[in-house]
């Protein structure tokens, strides 16, 4: 008699980026911000996966409901919520979602604090007391001078794409820079975790520092962009002033508003 073949289901836990929108009262208003960057890019949450964090909201079951029905009537599709109790958990909700966070960046008063002045080689009393405790538990010299400096983490890696991003094509990189050697067409869209580079005439959308990192710039050739984003602040065509259009130019984010300024 033949045996039965063993069959296995396998399951893996894995991480892949979406997008968050986090809904702000008034909700009008927010709703009147999202019409206005549907109005300049209609496909700008097409084909996403998108979750929404209610977490800044008070809100009944009933108020999440439409408000998820606000959103699907706008052609978003939501994939989840995050920022709800758990307990809320039905059929017609999309799944709940706990533990999700942000990519980490360094601490700010890190990376703004000056280096400290000091002789080379005079250390503080805690500084000394630190590198003799490394130093035991590495079995070497108590002295600072018999510990190996730690390598230091490598960067993010860069994506470099070699030709242009035609329309309807979207770039992700979360880990790094993106660099375009030619022109992002109209309907395109470029999504970097850190800065984007365009050698070419930008006429889709980029969005530098999607993750997180407000020290992202944007940095293109010729703008003519849909769309610009840093940190997710954003800036619609008709929001570009007239004498960086068609410029150099590089974008970066200062006091919560996208900046912008021509290169030559």
């Amino acid at each position: 008699m033949p045996q039965a073949s063993s069959r296995h289901i396998r399951f893996k836990g894995r991480s892949f980026p979406v997008l968050t929108l986090e809904p702000e009262q008034p909700l009008e208003g927010w709703f009147e911000q999202l019409d206005g960057l549907l109005a300049q890019s209609p496909a700008f949450f097409a084909k996403k996966s998108i979750v929404i964090d209610v977490a800044k909201l008070t809100l009944e079951q009933p108020a999440l409901k439409d408000l998820l029905e606000s959103l699907t009537g706008r052609g978003i599709r939501v994939m989840g919520l995050s920022g709800v109790d758990p307990s809320w958990a039905t059929d017609e909700l999309p799944p709940i979602l706990a533990g999700g966070r942000a990519t980490p960046q360094p601490p700010a008063e890190a990376a703004a604090a000056p280096a400290k002045d000091a002789s080379p080689g005079t250390l503080t009393s805690s500084e000394e007391a630190a590198f003799k405790d490394i130093a035991k538990s590495l079995g070497v010299s108590g002295s600072p001078g018999g510990v190996a400096s730690a390598t230091p983490p490598a960067p993010p890696a860069p994506l470099i794409l070699l030709e242009p991003v035609r329309s309807g094509q979207s770039i992700y990189h979360p880990e790094g820079d993106v660099t375009v050697i030619g022109s992002v067409a109209s309907g395109a869209e470029i999504m970097a975790g850190g800065s984007v580079h365009i050698y070419g005439t930008l006429r889709g959308r980029a969005m530098a520092g999607a993750y997180g990192e407000k020290r992202a710039r944007i940095f293109c050739r010729r703008l003519e962009a849909e769309l610009l984003s840093v940190c997710g602040v954003y800036l619609t065509a008709d929001e570009i002033a007239a004498n960086v259009q068609k410029q150099s130019i590089q974008a970066w984010l200062e006091n919560e508003t996208v900046k912008i300024a021509r290169l030559d």
